[in-house]
């Protein structure tokens, strides 16, 4: 009689020795593995190496004359091998009658086999029937995908090497990740609650936007899953609490957009877009959705039309300045008695939403502010700047008057300058034409933004404050200066963009630099 099993371990044993590896067997094979194959190091001790562990593997080996392509194994050796953190292998030898094998097959217990066994396992616990896993069977397959190319050790050891790696504690950290969360990718638990009264299934509606913190309900039973499958007993099973969800995250993301009619161009803003998991439980009257912006907050019931909105531009709250300005815009016209707009909401994966808001009569209290936004949208279109640059209202509050004032100098056309002086230069004589080079900035939010002005005319001398004025329409921006409000800016780094003003009008006037 062959003794197959022994013939399979034997040659098991000397392809090992083969590849110097280190086989070494189990004592009793009740554990599910017939060895515990040891790697020598494969890396120098090196500082940065020479804490790594070798590579070790649970091998199980299983000998046959027949071609079957599986085998059966119990789930308490199944169970054994997928949850031991070091890799685990299947090697399966065919001898077709023959005194040495004619194929090898290696199969890796890999994150599929080990989640199809823990699923099995999980169905037998949570069933009726007695568990006895020692007793309760699963067919591990295998095929030409895992046939050894050669049947020796050094074949032997490239498979085995090619699932774990040179690194073991990163497949450890693989596996011990893989079997603690394979299962779960639909939840850890299925919570089961009662909610009384049309004011608190508002609010349960509510709760799951985002919009209220939480809500009462009458009683809720809670269960643990895996793999969909309800674990026997509750870990919770209580009356009278309150609900809460407090990390609602929003199912996609997109943006609004409001228009004053069909066919215009319209203000897009940036949103987020929350739906009520609870919308498909309750009546259409119930059904509520929530985009979330950046300065606002709009909730609406796409079956009854019905919706709510609210704007907040206070602490926290800073922006893009166009898109404040467009903001500012939009709600001088909801606060327009009588006006419609009409609004799309554009989201991935999600058909195009359009509706229209009917405007109702509000204070508007933001014109000042509004038009210093506009001021500040011309002043970045004079220096090219697109984005990148944001406000808050209360910085834009602060520094209305600058503002318009730096604004309108950008334009210096058809406009009157007067600039007064005095110099400490003996040279300088007030009978020549002279032109002075000043620097003016504002503060915009996150930006400081200057310009080098040069003002030409002719002087005078005012005796009453006993200094010299030019009177001038005469004006040219030779320079521009964007610098961030945390940066810092250096005198002579000043300095240099001014002497090449200087040298260009030196030829034609005395060049007075102010505040130098």
């Amino acid at each position: 009689m062959r003794d197959l099993g022994t013939m399979g371990e034997s040659t098991f044993k000397l392809w090992c020795a083969d590849a110097g590896l280190y086989a070494n067997g189990s004592i009793i094979d009740k554990t599910g593995w017939d060895f515990l194959v040891e790697f020598p190091f494969a890396f120098k001790a090196e500082p940065d190496v020479i804490h790594k562990s070798a590579i070790e593997c649970r091998v199980q080996v299983k000998s046959t004359d027949d071609k079957k392509g599986k085998i059966s194994v119990t789930l308490s050796n199944l169970r054994r091998l997928i949850t031991a953190h070091m890799p685990s292998f299947f090697v399966f030898l065919e001898f077709d009658g023959q005194s040495s094998a004619h194929r090898a097959y290696v199969v890796h217990v890999d994150e599929d086999l080990i989640t199809r066994v823990l699923k099995r396992l999980h169905e037998i616990e949570q069933s009726d029937k007695e568990n006895r896993f020692n007793k309760r069977t699963m067919t591990i397959y295998y095929n030409d995908s895992h046939l050894m190319d050669n049947l020796d050790g050094n074949s032997l050891k490239a498979v085995f090497m090619s699932h774990t790696g040179n690194d073991m504690s990163n497949y450890i950290e693989k596996k011990r990740a893989h079997l603690a969360l394979t299962g779960f990718e639909d939840g850890y638990a299925q919570i089961n609650f009662i909610t009384e009264g049309e004011d608190n299934i508002r609010k349960l509606i509510d709760v799951s936007l985002g919009v209220e913190k939480s809500t009462k309900i009458k009683s809720f039973v809670g269960t643990k899953t895996r793999f969909g499958i309800k674990s026997k007993s509750p870990f919770v099973d209580a009356v009278n609490g309150r609900l809460e969800m407090p990390d609602i995250q929003p199912i996609t993301v997109g943006e609004i957009c409001f228009k004053e009619d069909k066919l215009s161009i319209g203000f897009s803003f940036p949103s987020k877009l929350y739906v009520s998991p609870f919308n498909k439980m309750v009546p259409q009257e119930f059904v509520k959705a929530r985009v979330e912006g950046d300065f606002f907050d709009l909730k609406f019931n796409p079956f009854t039309g019905e919706a709510e909105y609210s704007f907040s531009f206070g602490e926290g709250v800073r922006l893009d300045v166009y898109q404040f300005r467009n903001a500012m815009i939009l709600l001088k016209h909801l606060c327009t008695s009588g006006k419609k707009l009409y609004s799309e909401l554009r989201f991935d994966k999600f058909p195009i939403i359009k509706c229209s808001v009917d405007c109702h009569g509000h204070d508007y209290t933001f014109d000042k502010e509004l038009e210093a936004l506009k001021a500040v949208c011309e002043i970045l279109s004079f220096f090219d700047i697109a984005h990148g640059v944001d406000t808050t209202l209360l910085e834009i509050s602060y520094l209305i008057d600058p503002i318009m004032q730096f604004s309108s100098l950008l334009d210096s056309s058809n406009k009157s300058f007067k600039v007064e002086f005095d110099v400490e230069d003996a040279s300088y004589d007030p009978q020549k034409p002279t032109a002075c080079i000043c620097l003016t900035s504002v503060q915009i939010g996150s930006h400081v933004f200057g310009i080098f002005m040069v003002i030409m005319g002719d002087v005078l001398i005012d005796n009453e404050i006993n200094k010299y004025v030019i009177c001038s329409t005469n004006c040219n921006i030779e320079k521009k200066i964007v610098a961030q409000k945390k940066s810092i800016v250096k005198k002579e780094d000043l300095f240099a963009e001014i002497d090449p003003i200087v040298e260009k009008y030196s030829k034609d006037y005395q060049v007075i630099v102010m505040n130098r």
